[in-house]
């Protein structure tokens, strides 16, 4: 119809008795037209077979359901009516089926009440009412139980519940039982084997050993791991250090939310994900205590030498005591007279012990043979610690002066053998800790070679994270440049930079004797020293005004020039990024045709111009400018023939 302006309006109209629903609404999925679809928006959810039409809202004839008792399930679905979920949701069928995790955070419909399939309405059928369902027990009902419901039943419950559990999770080969010969406690030993298909250790296996106490879980059962095993001692006490404190961790954390857990099978997931991490950590304990032995020093713990301490104190105290019980009736001594009497030889044999405890803890002084040094080193402010797991050097023959690479480790000493002379190298690298005030890489002990070059580029650091205080490999480091990674654990940015390698040979120290503590013969100082000239002043065959030695970033080795590159080398060639003085071994950033920037000398020989430059320039005038007087100056001047030939020869 029109208004009075004679703009066309629309009318609602009126809705139809039986409206049909709308099919994408009902079956869960959206209508683009909302609110102004003409179907109606009721969710499905009743089975396919019955007709999709519903009375409207304004039919008065849809009556209550009437409430039958609490055993009664809601009304049945009858021709007139349906049952549809509450706000139109649709039944969760996790719900259904036994139990939903989300209980009431589930957006789906829980239902308190199911009818059967006998129960259904069907035309021409007998109808009876709905039965409930029986109640379906969460599951691990009694895994968690409130502190304030802890009673002595519940704690005997959960007790035979979980040494049930234990017995049944392993089978019987695996499952030692032993009993004390009280008979109050009893020890349940089991095989744990790591389930991960990617097992890196050659032991699969690791028994344990628990008792459960009378009180559990108030208390937490107790853990040992038994030593007849193939594991070794410490790796088997890393492993139980680890799982009790996590168990302490674990029951305080309960208590605090003011309930109890059983924690045996948590320990066993916790265990499993956790095996190969215990057994790196305990392989790393296990292989410094053999270099310790290998170098003849014993590590004696705070603990144990508390212990060794206390020992002796209470030792010396009941001593004391037994000998004032003694002397009580005697004169007292005055220290004159004692000072004369000679000193008991049983303090002396203390004294003795105690100086070998301490001889035992001090570390011998490792500066002897050639220091490495690094020379501006950086490290980043969450990098703690670098440690070299192996590094590779180059070495000088002392007998035919030829170089060659030499890879070496903290582990065992190398032997090799010249290619030229035939003579034979001995090398050993003790390695030393980095940190932000050490900048020693370790120390070389050499016979018949000398240090010439780090490679730093082919070592194998490890770098301590300052953040997690976890460790993790570090390669590919270059002279001059910040490398920088993260961290594996907790990935904080780790970075580190190095200008320069500095070899020292530190003298050996004279002993009271007068014998020193060198057994090689043949000692050199190292070939390239800072403030002292390079060998042959960094020249080659190839370029003899060259007076310097490059850094190639392809392999992070110093050449003369690219030619020695080469024939040295088996890779293409990348331009050098650093060079080294000739004159005082400086290392510095490249820079063609300028001067050292230590000691200030030319490595190069600089380019030529048309002045004389001290008897060094050229007079060619050809390449003179044309306002210099002497460009043309002589050239009307005659000269004889035998001046000109004379001058040509």
């Amino acid at each position: 119809m029109e208004n009075g302006d004679g703009e066309k309006t629309c009318e609602p109209q009126s809705a139809p008795h039986t409206q049909q629903l709308c099919r994408f609404f009902s079956q869960g999925k959206h209508c683009n037209f909302g609110k102004k679809c003409k179907f109606l928006h009721v969710r499905d959810d009743v089975s396919t077979h019955e007709k999709k039409t519903v009375r409207t809202p304004s039919q008065s004839d849809v009556k209550p359901p009437i409430s039958e008792g609490p055993d009664v399930g809601p009304p049945l679905p009858t021709d007139n009516s349906r049952v549809a979920p509450a706000a139109g949701r649709r039944v969760c069928r996790y719900f259904i089926s036994g139990h939903c995790t989300m209980e009431d955070r589930c957006r789906f419909w829980h239902p308190p009440q199911f009818p059967s399939l006998d129960g259904l309405s069907v035309p021409g059928s007998h109808t009876r009412p709905a039965q409930r369902m029986p109640p379906v027990p969460r599951p691990n009902a009694l895994q968690e139980v409130k502190l304030c419901d802890l009673t002595e039943d519940i704690t005997k419950k959960l007790r035979d519940t979980e040494i049930a559990q234990l017995k049944k999770r392993f089978p019987k080969d695996h499952l030692i039982i032993q009993e004390r010969s009280d008979g109050k406690v009893t020890y349940y030993r089991a095989t744990v084997e790591a389930t991960d298909p990617d097992w890196p250790f050659d032991l699969k296996e690791i028994d344990i050993m628990v008792s459960f106490p009378d009180n559990y879980p108030q208390e937490i059962f107790t853990l040992d791991i038994p030593l007849d095993q193939e594991l070794p001692e410490v790796m088997a006490k890393h492993v139980e250090q680890a799982s009790l404190e996590w168990l302490n961790a674990k029951h305080a954390t309960n208590q605090l939310l003011g309930k109890i857990e059983l924690l045996f099978r948590p320990f066993l997931r916790w265990l499993d994900r956790s095996l190969e991490r215990l057994f790196t950590e305990g392989a790393r304990q296990l292989k410094k205590d053999i270099d310790l032995e290998k170098a003849g020093l014993q590590f004696i713990t705070y603990q144990e030498l508390q212990v060794t301490v206390c020992e002796k104190s209470d030792t010396a105290d009941a001593a004391d005591a037994g000998e004032d019980a003694s002397n009580e009736g005697k004169p007292v001594e005055t220290e004159v007279e004692k000072s004369e009497q000679p000193e008991d030889p049983g303090n002396e044999g203390q004294q003795e012990e105690a100086s070998q405890l301490v001889e035992n803890i001090k570390i011998s002084d490792p500066r002897r043979g050639t220091e490495v040094k690094l020379l501006g080193l950086t490290l980043g402010e969450n990098t703690a610690t670098v440690f070299t797991q192996q590094i590779t050097v180059c070495l000088q023959c002392n007998r035919c002066k030829v170089t060659a690479d030499l890879t070496l480790t903290g582990k065992a000493p190398c032997t090799a053998q010249c290619e030229k002379c035939s003579a034979s190298i001995n090398a050993a690298f003790r390695p030393c800790m980095l940190h932000h005030y050490c900048d020693v890489l370790g120390y070389l002990d050499l016979h018949n070679a000398a240090p010439v070059d780090l490679v730093l580029q082919d070592c194998e650091l490890i770098v301590g994270c300052l953040t997690c205080s976890q460790e993790g490999p570090m390669q590919s480091i270059s002279y001059g440049q910040t490398t920088e990674f993260n961290c594996e654990h907790c990935h904080s940015k780790l970075s580190i930079c190095v200008e320069s390698t500095k070899f020292q040979y530190i003298q050996p120290r004279v002993n009271k004797t007068g014998s020193t503590a060198v057994n090689y013969k043949t000692i050199r100082d190292p070939a390239v020293q800072k403030g002292k000239p390079l060998p042959e002043k960094g020249t080659c065959k190839h370029f003899k005004q060259s007076h310097r030695w490059l850094r190639f970033p392809c392999c992070g080795r110093a050449y003369p020039c690219d030619v020695c590159h080469d024939e040295d080398q088996d890779h293409p060639m990348e331009l050098a990024t650093r060079m080294i003085c000739g004159y005082c071994a400086k290392e510095q950033p490249y820079g063609n045709g300028k001067p050292c920037i230590s000691c200030g000398s030319m490595m190069t020989r600089g380019t030529r111009t048309s002045h004389w430059e001290g008897g060094l320039g050229c007079r060619n005038k050809v390449k003179m400018s044309r306002n210099d007087r002497q460009k043309y100056s002589n050239i009307n001047k005659t000269v004889s023939k035998k001046a000109a030939s004379e001058k040509k020869q």
